[in-house]
């Protein structure tokens, strides 16, 4: 992490200003303007100060906690600030935020030496602050010593909205430049390509209006009964697409915190928003209320007018159930005609996508978890240079991790023509890798708001291409560019290729749901041309998955700073162990005396043993599409999971420990180390606590096991 220089909140400051002078003057009132000049008329310690008061929170601050070494006469500065109207002293407006402020023990001595106030020593902040807004005199305690040590921001509305013409939204502030030069957040490095975020004043007044309202709105309970009055005079539509935005969302909010109470103010407030769940919720509430004539009218022009996809799905639900008498939801409905069904052991019960990838991987078929991610980046990547580089108002500032036209939801009206030129590309597999690759080398590791950079993207990427038909690609990503707030999600959780030929599943195990985002795009997807199904995942134990049991010896019993020296793994295929694989290990360190009395490896035999480094490859390889098994299985996954980290690898496996599943199958063994249920189960240790050995008797255990569950599950079916 880099060193930040002493004054480098000046230097944030002065870069931001620069930025509103250049591209925002035009969105400036004349108050806006005003502070500007008087900023630059400052002397420098008092700018300092100033820029120090703007970056602490709140809009009250005690002066004399104001201390900075690198600023000249602190106290000086906060009264040149006064005396430009950058601060005041507190007034009776103040009261309220001004004992919010105060500490617990200085409400206490407020409430009992200012106004001669009693009460129980359990009450709380909250408490405390009530009685003393209740008590007559405390206008009094304005003058006391506390009170005139505080100051006042004059500026705050100013301050918030020129963060809000850099940013965009209200919770950013300057902390973000700090985090930039430290090397903490990733920005953007095409600062010369930098623009306003609005073109019209009064669109950039409105979305401000309505961001701060939205954000206000969002406090438990609504506290602020102005912004409901506000929002019902607001009759006026908001100026800008980013106005509305904000309003849509206000809007909503609103009405999900009035349903209770105000039914009919809800309503209201949901008919004004445009978002497609506030329209679902408006139709819902009144249907409960017996509209149902209107109800069904509204659902029919939806049905025949909306371009909105996801609106329209919801309505051919509601309208099949409810006008139509369809007994289920299309959802519902949609999962139970789904004809793929597979069996998966239980031990995926947490994760059924990584068991259905593993079942097609162990019948040779290609399975690679892309849910959105392969879409996006497919999206991002191919019109990389359209989105960023070819729409001149594509990022407001360097902090912008997405396009305007991406954020907006504008791609395909802002750059159509251009992207219709390039979709052909697609027809041609290898050339439109070639363009990927490159495309990558230039730009990797730069945010996009997109998609996460990965070192087997390209990879990914190429076996989609190659095995995808040329006209689906190019349709769904036309669809997307249309649409892409509606279809950057919601997408399969597998690609599967198998014999070349590419499908899409969705795996939902017992009890999952098709959400409505899942439904619209895999029906674009399946418009588009590409074969999409529903994978619905059965428990049982599945004969042919492979498992893996694994036994390490190391130099001691905690990873903190042990290694391993020796990996034993037997492979267990339908009851029988097929394989087996192992090795010493070079731990890099030394085996205490102790440990090669327990387990007979010495220092001596792994001195020329292979590094872990060196047959994890091998290693992997032989794992590939197992379960990992062990006896007592954290210790052992958790020693591979270091050895991984070390060398700046991945490792995920579903696990399964064979002493817990034992606990559960065969109840009441007086103990369940893995020596003594050998002993009592008469399963051959020759050589206890050498890794091959250990591995071979902890499969026999697992062999158990698995006639255990099957016989279990036999059992239920019957």
């Amino acid at each position: 992490m880099r060193t930040l220089p002493t004054k480098y909140y000046l230097d944030h400051f002065n870069e931001f200003i620069a930025y509103i002078e250049q591209y925002c003057l035009d969105l400036l009132t004349d108050v806006h303007v005003d502070f500007i000049k008087k900023v630059h008329a400052l002397e420098h310690d008092t700018l300092c100060m100033l820029v120090r008061v703007i970056n602490r929170r709140g809009a009250i601050l005690d002066r004399y906690k104001l201390k900075y070494e690198e600023i000249n006469d602190n106290q000086g500065q906060i009264d040149h600030l006064v005396n430009a109207k950058f601060l005041r002293p507190l007034n009776q407006a103040d009261y309220a935020k001004w004992l919010d402020t105060l500490s617990k023990v200085q409400l206490t001595n407020c409430l009992t030496k200012q106004l001669n106030m009693s009460f129980p020593a359990s009450y709380t902040k909250p408490q405390l602050i009530k009685l003393a807004l209740e008590n007559p005199q405390l206008e009094s305690v304005i003058t006391s010593s506390l009170a005139l040590s505080f100051r006042v921001k004059c500026f705050t509305e100013t301050w918030h909205y020129l963060l809000f013409l850099y940013f965009g939204e209200l919770s950013s502030g300057l902390d973000k430049f700090s985090m930039r030069d430290m090397g903490v957040l990733k920005t953007r490095d095409n600062k010369g390509e930098l623009t306003a975020r609005f073109t019209q004043r009064v669109d950039a007044l409105d979305a401000f209006i309505y961001a701060q309202k939205l954000q206000a709105s969002k406090s438990e309970p609504i506290q602020q009964p102005d912004i409901i009055l506000w929002a019902k005079r607001a009759v006026l539509p908001p100026r800008g697409e980013i106005a509305q935005r904000f309003a849509d969302a206000l809007f909503y909010e609103l009405g999900k915190r009035l349903l209770k109470d105000d039914v009919e103010s809800a309503l209201g407030f949901f008919s004004q928003s445009q978002l497609s769940k506030a329209r679902e919720k408006y139709l819902r509430e009144k249907y409960k209320l017996g509209a149902k004539e209107e109800v069904k009218q509204d659902l029919e022009r939806i049905l025949h007018e909306s371009k909105d996809a996801k609106l329209c799905a919801f309505a051919e639900d509601f309208y099949q159930r409810k006008y139509q008498q369809a007994k289920v939801s299309k959802l519902t409905q949609l999962l139970r005609e789904s004809t793929q069904q597979i069996w998966l052991d239980e031990i995926f019960r947490d994760s059924p996508e990584k068991g259905v990838k593993a079942y097609y991987q162990q019948r040779n078929m290609v399975a690679i978890r892309t849910e959105n991610r392969l879409f996006t980046s497919l999206f991002g990547l191919f019109f990389w240079t359209e989105l960023f580089q070819k729409d001149e108002q594509a990022i407001a500032c360097e902090f912008d991790r997405r396009p305007a036209s991406v954020r907006e939801n504008r791609i395909y009206a802002t750059l159509g023509p251009l992207l219709e030129s390039k979709l052909p590309l697609l027809n041609e597999p290898q050339k439109a890798l070639s363009y990927l690759a490159k495309v990558a080398a230039q730009y990797y590791g730069q945010p996009n708001g997109m998609f996460r950079w990965h070192s087997k993207l390209l990879a990914i990427l190429s076996q989609f291409l190659f095995a995808a038909p040329p006209a689906a690609v190019i349709a769904q990503l036309r669809a997307m560019a249309k649409d892409y707030a509606q279809y950057k999600d919601g997408y399969p959780d597998i690609m599967i290729i198998d014999n070349g030929q590419l499908r899409f599943e969705e795996v939902k195990a017992q009890g999952d749901v098709i959400r409505p985002n899942q439904l619209v795009t895999m029906k674009a997807l399946q418009q588009a041309g590409f074969d999409v199904a529903i994978c619905r995942v059965n428990w049982a134990v599945d004969p042919q998955q492979a498992y893996v049991v694994i036994d390490v010896e190391t130099t001691g019993g905690k990873t903190g700073g042990h290694r391993i020296t020796e990996i034993g793994a037997v492979k267990v295929v339908d009851g029988e162990v097929v394989d087996s694989w192992s090795s010493l290990v070079n731990p890099q360190r030394h085996i205490p005396k102790f440990i090669t009395q327990l387990t007979g490896i010495s220092n001596d035999m792994v001195a020329d043993a292979p590094l872990f480094c060196e047959v994890v490859d091998e290693l992997e390889c032989f794992m590939q599409g197992a379960i990992f098994v062990a006896h007592n299985v954290n210790f052992d996954y958790g020693f591979f999971k270091l050895e991984y980290e070390r060398l700046a690898r991945p490792f995920s496996m579903p696990k399964m420990c064979t002493v817990r599943e034992m606990r559960k199958h065969f109840p009441g063994k007086a103990s369940y180390s893995l020596g003594k249920l050998c002993r009592e189960l008469d399963i051959e240790l020759t050589n206890h606590h050498r890794a091959l050995a250990d591995a071979r008797a902890a499969a026999e255990l697992l062999i158990m096991i698995n006639q255990a569950k099957q016989q279990a599950f036999e059992s239920l079916t019957e």
